[in-house]
């Protein structure tokens, strides 16, 4: 060998050495951070990655419904391991991508907002929807804050109907983290389709994945806004968004009473008198969270309510939508008549829906309000529900509900933060009068349908899904005692529903 070999063996050996010691040294990193085998672990398919989850020293694949274990390619330390696949089934499934390709920052504060990406396919397969995300955030209050398994919400780029759920950008995926029969949202929604609540909005199960995560079985559901696949009333906040988009920070100045908060911008319309969308809230949380929204009002009988829409109020805009829930406020307490400016039909739908399924949050909070403009209709409406996973005898500990059985006429004022209006409404005769009619005619038969074949249908179609949920999130169930989809908590949720239709017949 020439001694220009050797000096070529020798350094050689030494770019070799100092590359494995910087392996070694990058092995030694990733340890001190925290990161395993599991973080090595995944399966892909397509633009898609599913990563291992560990559960007592078991590894597990959880696939979607439309995937096999022959559709996967493993990572290299993925074939070192025996690892269990498990398959979900009847449901779609929907894979988000964040910007940062991890979720730290959004767990880390609800509001926080990360951009991203979705893909949404059917149960077969078929790609539904891919789409930019103009934001991935955290939502909910209790049910952020006290559960594992985190709600969150989408808003798309460009509106879509995802999954026939109606056009529009705001979605939400709905936890379910303490219902352990994972369907109580899904039923008072299909509830409220059977007594036809106006613009009572769908929802469909799915398997989501965070950034290859499997994060569990979800409830995917539009969120409430205004929009033609949405809240279909007129929508002011058009021409109001451009005005503010002209203005800049400076000019944007709030407008502030005691009873009420909007801004000190010019009227984006003419005619002020609708559309808005108005949601209901009990004073604590109103102080609470008074620094973060942007327009709310309180009226004459201390109702608290946020202006969803439109987004900013001008001064002439938060006077009018706010005196005239005053005049509304009048009709509803007066009992006189009512109809004049409530809508009577709307008002005993809304109210229906909580009282068959004794909701524990009816009256109380997320309740939606909506007007649209004089030249349409001039009536105050009780829109669609929101946040029903604490009803059908599902209630927690602190909650007043909570030994609360099957009976009972609630009339929505069994919290001390619930609203005076259905306590006054339910003792009007016109009120409850069309109540009957849309519980004999409307409520009544899907109850029944629940008891003879639609709960049975809720656990099949979400048997495969529940039991990967049941696994992903074990040690938050096991805490609560119970079991994600245990057949038990089906049976207890009909005995339950079979006990209520007994009670309210007699009523």
């Amino acid at each position: 060998m020439t001694k220009k070999k050797v000096r070529y063996a020798i350094l050689t050996g030494v770019i070799l050495s100092c590359f494995l010691l910087v392996v070694l040294i990058c092995m030694k990193d990733i340890h001190s951070k925290g990161m395993d085998v599991t973080d090595f672990m995944y399966a892909s398919f397509g633009k898609h990655k599913i990563n291992v989850f560990e559960s007592e020293g078991e590894f597990y694949f959880f696939l979607p419904s439309f995937l096999g274990k022959e559709d996967l390619k493993l990572s290299h330390e993925a074939k070192k391991h025996e690892v269990n696949y498990l398959k979900s089934e009847n449901i779609a499934s929907v894979f988000v991508t964040t910007r940062s390709n991890s979720l730290d920052a959004i767990l880390a504060d609800k509001d926080y907002k990360e951009t991203g990406k979705i893909t949404v396919f059917d149960k077969d397969g078929n790609v539904d929807a891919s789409l930019g995300l103009e934001y991935v955030k955290g939502r909910g209050n209790y049910s952020w804050n006290n559960w594992d398994k985190k709600p969150f919400k989408i808003k798309l780029e460009k509106s879509a109907s995802v999954l026939g759920l109606g056009y529009g950008q705001d979605y939400a995926f709905i936890s379910n983290a303490s219902d352990a029969t994972l369907i109580r949202n899904a039923i008072a929604r299909d509830l409220e389709e059977a007594v036809e609540v106006p613009f009572a909005g769908d929802g469909r199960f799915v398997d989501l994945y965070i950034n290859g995560d499997y994060m569990g079985n979800y409830y995917l559901c539009p969120s409430i806004e205004i929009g033609t696949g949405r809240v279909n009333i007129t929508d002011i906040d058009i021409s109001q968004s451009k005005v503010v988009s002209k203005l800049n920070g400076e000019a944007l100045s709030p407008y502030e009473t005691p009873l009420l908060k909007g801004w000190n911008i010019p009227d984006g319309t003419s005619d002020i008198t609708g559309g808005y969308l108005v949601e209901r809230e009990f004073g604590d949380r109103y102080e609470l969270e008074y620094q973060y929204f942007k327009n709310g009002f309180i009226t004459s009988s201390g109702e608290h309510y946020i202006v969803v829409s439109p987004q900013y109020c001008s001064k002439n805009e938060i006077n009018y939508i706010s005196q005239f829930f005053d005049e509304a406020e009048k009709e509803i307490l007066g009992s006189e008549s009512l109809g004049t400016i409530v809508d009577v039909d709307s008002f005993a739908k809304r109210y229906l829906v909580e009282e068959v399924i004794k909701n524990y949050d009816g009256g109380v909070s997320s309740c939606y309000y909506y007007k649209d403009s004089d030249s349409v209709d001039g009536k105050l409406y009780a829109g669609p529900g929101w946040d029903f996973d604490m009803s059908l005898g599902n209630y927690l500990e602190w909650m007043e509900y909570y030994n609360e059985d099957a009976t009972g006429i609630t009339r929505l004022y069994l919290s001390e933060h619930s609203s005076i209006y259905y306590k006054e409404l339910a003792q009007n005769e016109v009120f409850i009068n069309v109540v009957r009619e849309y519980y004999r005619d409307k409520a009544l038969p899907f109850m029944e349908y629940l008891l003879e074949e639609g709960i049975d249908a809720y656990e099949k179609e979400l048997k495969a899904s529940a039991t990967m949920d049941s696994i992903r999130w074990k040690n938050m169930y096991t805490e609560n005692g119970y079991v994600s989809g245990g057949h038990k908590e089906y049976e207890d949720l009909k005995e339950f529903i079979r006990e209520r239709i007994e009670f309210l017949n007699k009523e």
